[in-house]
């Protein structure tokens, strides 16, 4: 019979693998295939087109840790399943998810999550 704790590892490693399949399907856009270098002449065009794939990563991590921290807080919550690991689970994952919606609305210039080039990296392309 499979335990509870089991299951929760189970589920986290799942959320994991669905958070690291969103990653990649969002970088596979920003890794130019070779016919395609040559059109990227600047770094700065580069930079550009990944800023807002930056925002998809951090929100995808936000739901990795969303997702976790309610994973540990149904260990969390009860007395029998109660250990330090799922208060480091429940308060880690909660602290970092609120990191993470913090960067996302923070300004850009603290974030440095901007939408793109800025207007003097525009006139330089």
């Amino acid at each position: 019979m499979v335990n509870d704790l089991e299951l929760y590892n189970v589920r986290t490693d799942a959320w994991g693998l669905i958070t690291i399949a969103i990653i990649l399907v969002i970088i596979s856009g920003t890794v130019p295939l070779p016919g395609a270098m040559k059109k990227y002449s600047s770094s700065l065009k580069e930079a550009a087109a990944t800023q807002p794939l930056a925002r998809a990563i951090v929100a995808a991590d936000i739901f990795h840790h969303v997702m976790t921290g309610i994973g540990a807080w149904n260990h969390f919550s009860k007395e029998t399943h109660y250990n330090t690991s799922m208060a480091v689970g429940v308060y880690g994952c909660g602290g970092l998810a609120l990191f993470g919606l913090a960067t996302l609305l923070a300004p850009a210039e603290l974030s440095g999550l901007g939408g793109g080039a800025s207007e003097k990296e525009k006139k330089a392309l």
